[in-house]
């Protein structure tokens, strides 16, 4: 035995906490319960499994039979459950006590429901840096596992990827596992047969140890894999064939922890998997990227420097305004914890973690800022803790570069809501309700993504999948383009910066409009009894094209943060009259464009998000979001022209291109006249009113289930077939 090739393959299952219902329940169906099933008739095959702290807590309420299942495959020792952040933070990107205390809270919950302690963790995205074998000791863990990308850029070469090794940070140190890419390419899109023989060579190569470690969901979830891995029986012929193989021993990571001793010490340095490197870039830098590594071949591309996954806060200023928000409720909730330990403050931190899930920071085939109800899924967690913080709080505002981008912002917070102003066209960026744990300017700009090529080049050549064809198609969805519709790269539209409350631009005549949203203004504030005034004038270059012309813009914030309004001043310094088109937009973030109890009242008339309206002579507008629990009322002063729209974006995912919905603009649009040595005021006053939404009960550490002893044994157990 002592000559065998170990095996381990690791399977990570994870679903976002604000995922629908639904999808729960149809990758369970698809993807974890038969893989638990198919590991219950093969107790010949060993494995470590991890599941995140939202998907665990759902098969628990929802399907006791898996977690049933799960309980006797940890009992027979066939398998072992793995931690890791409760609500799969990327570590790099939460405050350390943070990811600290989500480790050991799963691993708490993985021992009260199945009675074994977790002594290793799954690394969220993979994603490293070389403080972590610190945070990681600290937490209580032993081992996880990296991409052999990894050791690579480290300096090993293929052929010593067949060990484990150990890291440190300040003496802490942890064991680091090699992750095969290449199986995770192989499997379970190629014949079972050539996984087989990939193994053999690296036997013969001298490894002691291959790891595959990827994503559950890739077992029956992802297009055309639930035909082929289960109706066509391929995870059963695999099964089958590693352990009938004799060269083939299959362990868990945690037998190799201690029967194999590591190779070496090594410092990794921080990165995640190659296609992370690559959509963490814009899409000019993503295209030298992948055009060096493919120069310099599969011997050397790992040679080529890859960005940190932080660099998606630098992509998507959305992402990065949320981590950074973050990082405030956090602050804040640890100065408060050191004093109160309450019932209140437990659900705060509950709260806070789940707002740090990873899937809203970042955009890749897997990430998920791009859909809109997991960006209110944060920010309801992240509003609900505050809005506990809030109770004490004394009504204030500050200047202060909060979101780390060399600018101060102006940042207004009372005990009822929160409104934030970037001196980026001079626009509210972020307006919180807390009664409702809303931001209404949950908003996502769009911008050219590398992916976008791809999906260009596939429709002109007719090789994009839809329908059927996309669904039948047993390739990676790395190696194949789909699309949920066709034609979609017509639809492809870019904005010059973030989509905001009060932005602002102006046409003369027939010419181009100039948009002003990506202009840094001036920003001063005035001292106001009861209200927060802040005068606003954007740069003179941006005014250029129309000589004499001057903007100023009085955002005003007033009731403890449930209402805000913009007073503009439009003056004329020339010497001849001026005429143009004045347009005030600003960006709603509703949950969906199809949901009749979303309504947008313009005037007299009323539409839905996704339904485009343009009416005249408009003095009041109406928004009232059911899904989202809030109402704005919209004042505007003199009336003018109003449209609305829905925004779209055009986005990747596992099941391939597809139209996502972001959000609604509502412009305002004033058509005026200034006269020389004379100026033009224009007012929108908006009021927003939110529905009180109750947070979650506070969840209690779960007792041991009966299952993992033995009672209730005829329906726990039985696996789903």
């Amino acid at each position: 035995m002592a000559d065998r090739l170990r095996l381990a393959l690791v399977f990570h299952q994870h679903q976002p906490a604000g995922n629908f219902p639904s999808v729960f329940q149809d990758v369970t169906e698809r993807a974890y319960a038969p893989l638990v099933a198919t590991l219950y008739r093969h107790p010949e095959v060993k494995a470590s499994l991890h599941f995140s702290g939202p998907l665990l807590d759902w098969l628990e309420a929802n399907r006791p039979d898996v977690i049933g299942d799960i309980a006797d495959l940890v009992r027979r020792g066939q398998i072992e459950l793995l931690s890791g952040g409760y609500y799969e933070p990327v570590l790099v990107g939460v405050p350390r006590r943070d990811g600290v205390g989500q480790i050991r809270a799963l691993s708490d919950r993985v021992h009260a429901i199945f009675g074994q302690r977790p002594l290793g963790a799954w690394l969220t995205e993979r994603v490293w840096e070389p403080h972590l074998p610190s945070l990681l000791a600290e937490a209580g863990i032993a081992y996880t596992v990296l991409d052999d990308e990894h050791f690579l850029q480290a300096g090993l070469r293929p052929q010593e990827l067949g060990e484990s090794y150990v890291t440190e940070d300040q003496g802490l140190p942890v064991i680091v596992f090699p992750g095969s890419v290449k199986l995770r390419y192989l499997i379970p899109f190629r014949d079972v047969s050539q996984t087989i023989k990939e193994l053999r060579a690296r036997a013969d190569e001298g490894a002691r140890l291959v790891v595959y470690a990827d994503d559950g969901e890739k077992f029956g979830a992802w297009p055309g894999t639930y035909q082929r891995v289960h109706k066509d029986g391929w995870l059963e012929q695999f099964f089958s064939a590693i352990a009938q193989a004799d060269f083939i021993q299959t362990t868990t990571l945690e037998d190799a922890w201690i029967f194999q001793k590591p190779a070496k010490r090594i410092y990794i340095p921080g990165g995640s998997y190659p296609e992370m490197a690559e959509w963490a870039l814009e899409p000019n830098a993503a295209k030298r990227y992948a055009q060096a590594r493919n120069k310099l071949g599969d011997d050397l591309s790992a040679q080529v420097v890859a960005p940190l996954w932080r660099n998606f806060f630098a992509k998507y200023p959305e992402s990065n305004g949320l981590q950074k928000r973050m990082l405030i409720v956090s602050e804040e909730l640890a100065r408060r914890s050191i004093l109160d330990a309450s019932a209140e403050v437990r659900q705060a931190q509950q709260n806070l973690w789940r707002a740090q899930g990873n899937d809203v920071y970042w955009h890749g085939v897997f990430g998920g800022i791009y859909f809109p109800h997991l960006r209110a899924d944060a920010y309801a967690s992240l509003l609900k803790a505050e809005r506990i913080l809030s109770e004490r709080r004394t009504a204030a505002g500050e200047q202060r570069d909060y979101d780390v981008d060399g600018y101060d912002e102006y940042i207004f917070r009372g005990n009822a809501g929160a409104v934030f102003v970037h001196v980026q066209g001079g626009a509210v960026i972020e307006w919180d309700i807390y009664a409702s744990a809303t931001n209404l300017v949950d908003t996502l700009a769009r911008r050219p993504e590398a992916e976008h090529e791809a999906l260009r080049r596939a429709e002109k050549s007719g090789k994009v999948l839809v329908g059927k064809a996309a669904e039948k198609e047993t390739k990676s969805i790395h190696e194949a383009v789909r699309a949920r519709e066709r034609g979609l790269s017509k639809l492809l539209e870019y904005d010059v910066a973030r989509r905001s409350f009060f932005q602002d631009s102006f046409r003369v005549g027939k010419g181009e409009p100039v948009v002003l949203h990506a202009y840094y203004y001036q920003l001063t504030p005035q001292r106001e009894a009861r209200t927060v005034s802040l005068i606003l004038e954007p740069p003179v270059r941006a005014l250029a094209s129309v000589p004499g012309l001057g903007i100023r813009k009085d955002i005003r914030i007033a009731d403890e943060g449930l209402a805000a309004g913009v007073r503009y001043r439009l003056r004329n310094d020339g010497e001849e009259a001026i005429t143009l088109q004045f347009t005030s937009s600003s960006n709603v973030g509703l949950l969906s464009e199809q949901n009749p109890a979303d309504v947008i009242t313009v005037g007299t008339r009323k539409t839905t998000a996704g339904k485009p309206i343009d009416a005249r002579h408009v003095s009041e507008i109406a928004v009232h979001s059911e899904s989202r629990h809030f109402d704005i009322a919209i004042a505007i002063d003199p009336p003018c022209e109003v449209t609305t729209r829905p925004i779209y974006s055009i986005t990747n995912s596992e099941q391939g291109f597809e139209r996502v919905y972001q959000q609604v603009e509502i412009a305002s649009t004033w058509n005026v006249t200034i006269e020389p040595d004379a100026h033009v005021d224009l007012e929108v006053r908006a009021t927003a009113i939110g529905q009180m939404v109750e947070p979650d009960a506070v969840r209690p550490t779960a007792r041991r289930r009966k299952a993992a002893a033995g009672a209730n044994a005829e329906t726990a157990r039985v696996p789903r077939r």
